[in-house]
């Protein structure tokens, strides 16, 4: 574990440092979890402000940094630095701890599957030593934390980047400047932020402006938004367009690296990726043909950092299912549980359909709302619950405000259902033998609750 000076991280954040020039090496900012000689920085968050609890922190903390002046601390054995903005601070610490990194750094965003894409990235390096985003740590406190959790010793750094709204993406990209950038899919999610998929498409591609200048961006071959994408080196994923698509990707990018990684589906249990140099055949533990575009995105990550397509392969076949995602449980009376819960929008929502509506028995899907959809959340709700209707789903169940569209728009054996009891008494009396259930919302719905609910109930 790497140290560094007080006096060199408050030079770095310009703070003014009080007390001890100290070496230190770990930095938190959960009061709950500090421990000996950490650096406490004090964030002001929307329930919590850590200036609140400097006093229990001090007892174990070697460091404050915060905000505010502090005249109770013995100076002889604490320091504190006092900045104008404590997150700031945090940020910039974590640019700190980068630049002193020799590691390669991995950025990951998108719609959909970044998530997925990050774990399988992080699964086919796993030889390695690796430091990458744990959780949904993605925002601007978790990306910096990740950064922090950092031992400086690390071959590679995989930090998975979200965002809700307009300008968020750029200035944690930043942070991390990566050497290899991903955007998994452009789609709806966090649309009532982003308005337009044209500017869903600009927040994304925005990761690219940070990657260094001989990096890479992998893009998903499907790619409609070319135009809020700058020159660099490209690596694209997907299915194969026409050899003509190709020649024009080249072209426009004629002073750089173009490299291609193809999918060609054989079933639903195998694919064939393919790139210039090698071809392989490709069976995923996971569920959804969704997950195979995943499996490229990480694999084309994994190729631009040196690795080999049969290596990558053997990797992502031992990959097991990240969890509330696609999760298949196989109960009593052969029903299947197909738990979706982590989170929601309409276009995950479709392919989560899509998988459900390939096997065989009684399908049913369980919907929570889907958030942050902005004015059209209606319309998006009503096109969930006629999609699956189209694709031959038995039954469709909702809870939720905006849910009830959906269940509306599948009409014969759609039903809505005001309060968990209702719905926890139909599933305990209408879910037969050798039914499939699709359990999906966004996280605010907590679905976990019916998954956990079906599985225990006694038959």
């Amino acid at each position: 574990m790497s140290k560094y000076s007080l006096s060199d991280i408050a030079q770095f954040i310009n703070g003014e440092l009080h007390g001890k020039d100290l070496l230190v090496s770990n930095f938190s900012i959960d009061s709950r979890t500090i421990r000996k000689d950490d650096v406490f920085i004090c964030i002001k968050g929307k329930k919590y402000d850590g200036h609140n609890f400097i006093k229990d922190c001090i007892k174990k903390a070697s460091c404050l940094i915060t905000s505010k002046e502090i005249r109770d601390i013995n100076l002889e054995e604490k320091s504190y630095i006092v900045v104008k903005d404590t997150l700031k601070a945090l940020q910039e610490i974590s640019r700190y701890k980068r630049i002193k990194s020799k590691a390669k750094f991995i950025a990951i965003t998108g719609s959909n599957g970044k998530t997925t894409v990050k774990e399988m990235v992080a699964h086919i390096l796993s030889d390695h030593k690796i430091c990458y985003t744990k959780g949904n740590l993605n925002n601007h406190i978790g990306v910096p934390l990740t950064l922090l959790s950092m031992k400086q010793n690390e071959d590679y750094v995989i930090i998975e980047i979200g965002a809700n709204n307009l300008g968020e993406i750029s200035p944690l990209a930043n942070i991390v400047n990566p050497d290899i950038a991903a955007v998994t899919n452009i789609g709806y999610a966090h649309i009532e932020g982003f308005k337009n998929l044209n500017n869903t498409a600009k927040e994304k591609y925005s990761i690219f402006n940070s990657v260094k200048k001989d990096g890479f961006f992998i893009i998903n071959n499907e790619d409609k938004y070319r135009k809020f994408i700058r020159k660099g080196n490209k690596f694209f994923f997907g299915a194969e367009k026409s050899h003509y698509n190709k020649i024009k990707k080249i072209l426009r990018n004629i002073f750089y690296k173009n490299n291609f990684l193809y999918i060609n589906k054989i079933n639903n249990n195998h694919y064939i990726y393919k790139n210039s140099s090698a071809k392989i055949k490709l069976n995923l533990n996971l569920n959804g043909e969704h997950n195979y575009y995943n499996a490229a995105c990480a694999a084309s990550i994994a190729i631009c950092l040196g690795f080999k397509l049969d290596y990558i392969k053997d990797k992502l076949e031992s990959f097991k299912s990240v969890s509330s995602r696609l999760k298949l449980y196989k109960l009593p009376n052969n029903i299947h549980i197909i738990d979706d819960c982590y989170n929601a929008n309409p276009n995950s929502f479709k392919v989560a359909i899509e998988f459900l509506s390939s096997l065989d028995k009684k399908k049913l899907v369980l919907m929570g709302d889907m958030v942050e959809l902005g004015k059209d959340s209606e319309l998006f709700h009503t096109d969930v619950g006629k999609y699956a209707k189209t694709l031959g789903i038995d039954k469709f169940l909702s809870i939720g405000s905006d849910s009830k569209f959906a269940s509306r728009a599948f009409g014969l054996n759609g039903h809505h259902f005001e309060d968990s009891e209702s719905l926890k008494s139909y599933l305990n009396n209408n879910l037969n033998p050798s039914s499939r259930i699709l359990i999906k919302g966004s996280r605010s719905a907590k679905l976990e609750e019916y998954v956990d609910f079906i599985k225990e109930r006694k038959l």
